[in-house]
């Protein structure tokens, strides 16, 4: 059930490889593992003891050409042609068979991703092999993948008709669209068919790890939307699974991330986070893990965990339009000051779909409440910024109009517009104040300056005043200073 090519053994001979696919949790996509009669996780095929002993010698030549080519953890080029080239080479020495080296040829195509040349490898198989039943399988997901989902649940029933001992990789692709089918409109038929199908798989292998993952998660769907009495059943499914997974020295993080949606209908947030992270510990990159812990990071203002988890969990292409992530990264970003990206990814969000109203909102309040609050910004700028914020809430309220949704929000923000044109017009009187404080400051500094000189001119009048006041008299009959004597 993960997004990578695997690889099983039949005996210490053959390679068989499976592309699996997966949509936006691990639970919803194409399974890879299970097919007939082999060991080592993956489906296998069909058994050598029915080829020949030179179409097994070719076989396992064409296998080591492969190890070779992957030795680097990769293929790539002409690598990619050569070994898809040994194992047809086989399949065209040795027919029918050998189909598992045909069905192999496919495989290194598609991880070489040219899907569309795995198609007609898988199409031309299922036609000269009709009972090989991981052709019809990887058929199907690769009509999964393209969205046919019709075609591809008609695929994985016919696996399941080639194969019914077997087919255990088909049965749980089966489970997992019907189960698709249920979610989207609550299907009786659909739950019923997936669940027997299922039920079918661990039948036939009592550890099938996809199968716990189908189950828990379908049981936990129809205790999330309808039947409550599901999610006990769900809880039994993940603790059998888990159980049974560590005796075998496996591990599911699809199984973790369940079970921590199931500590979330009790409402407990603490428990059910580690069990997320027990999820992203088994898959670093599991997409719903990690958005699960992003919203509840977000719940503990613990931003940088959020930021962490949204931004792998964006990284998968088909979390691309989540308009509930990117607000979500949004928020985080805004939390850790991260001003800038917390508006690209508001407006993200925007572009993604504009007639979500949110983003319109978020950016007024990271204008409003954020960005024009720095220290930095002085009046005018934040004058500006605000306003800016102004215009993102009158959009708001122009998107939602007379919708009851948002009808609290509306109000909220004709409040937040309010508050800015108080704050402006406020900053108008208290501008006017001040021009009017320092037109009287200049006034009383003038009159200060004037009574400062008359009191100086005043002091000067009476030092000379006390000058001509201390001056001897004249004696009797003397004359006057400066007559003739």
């Amino acid at each position: 059930m993960r997004n990578l090519i695997k690889i099983a053994s039949i005996g210490a001979l053959a390679v068989a490889m499976t592309a699996c696919g997966k949509n936006k949790t691990g639970t919803e996509s194409p399974d890879g593992g299970g097919g007939g009669g082999g060991g080592g996780g993956g489906p296998t095929g069909p058994a050598p003891a029915e080829a020949s002993k030179e179409a097994k010698n070719d076989f396992a030549e064409a296998v080591k050409t492969y190890n070779a080519a992957k030795s680097d953890g990769k293929l790539s080029g002409d690598e990619c042609e050569r070994v898809a080239g040994a194992f047809q080479k086989v399949y065209k020495t040795h027919g029918v068979q050998m189909a598992l080296a045909q069905f192999n040829s496919g495989v290194v195509l598609e991880e070489c991703g040219q899907s569309d040349k795995a198609e007609g490898v898988y199409a031309q198989l299922i036609s000269q092999a009709p009972k090989f039943d991981l052709a019809y399988n990887n058929l199907g997901v690769i009509y999964w993948k393209k969205g046919q989902e019709s075609k591809a649940l008609d695929m994985f029933k016919k696996g399941v008709e080639a194969n019914k001992l077997s087919a255990r990789a088909a049965r749980n692709n089966v489970a997992g669209l019907l189960r698709n089918q249920y979610v989207g409109n609550s299907d009786a038929n659909a739950f019923n068919e997936a669940e027997k199908s299922i039920q079918g798989v661990l039948a036939l292998d009592s550890g099938n790890q996809a199968a716990y993952e189908n189950l828990a998660r379908i049981y936990y769907d129809r205790g999330h939307i309808k039947d409550k009495s599901y999610l006990v059943l769900a809880n039994l499914v993940v603790t059998q699974g888990v159980r049974v997974l560590k005796n075998e020295g496996r591990e599911s993080s699809d199984l973790y991330n369940i079970q921590g949606l199931l500590l979330l209908e009790r409402q407990d947030q603490v428990n059910a986070l580690k069990a997320f992270k027990e999820a992203v510990r088994v898959e670093a990159n599991h997409v719903e893990a990690n958005l699960n812990i992003g919203f509840i990071s977000i719940r503990f203002r613990d931003y940088p965990t959020a930021e962490k988890s949204f931004e792998i969990a964006l990284k998968d292409s088909r979390q691309a339009k989540n308009t509930e992530a990117h607000l979500a990264l949004g928020v985080a970003q805004r939390g850790l000051k991260k001003f800038k990206e917390a508006e690209a990814s508001y407006n993200k969000a925007l572009k993604l779909n504009a007639s979500d109203p949110r983003p319109l909102y978020n950016l007024g309040v990271l204008y409003q409440d954020h960005i024009s609050t720095q220290d930095s910004v002085d009046t005018a700028q934040n004058e500006k910024l605000i306003n800016v914020a102004k215009g993102h809430y009158n959009k708001f309220i122009e998107a939602v109009k007379s919708d009851k949704k948002w009808s609290q929000q509306a109000l909220l923000a004709k409040d937040r517009i309010a508050t800015i044109d108080e704050t402006i017009a406020f900053n108008r009187v208290s501008e006017e104040m001040m021009k009017k404080a320092k037109e009287l400051e200049a006034i009383a500094k003038k009159q200060e300056e004037e009574e400062r000189k008359r009191l100086l001119e005043l002091e000067k009048q009476a030092e000379a005043a006390e000058a001509a006041g201390s001056a001897p008299a004249p004696a009797a009959g003397a004359p006057p200073a400066g007559a003739p004597k």
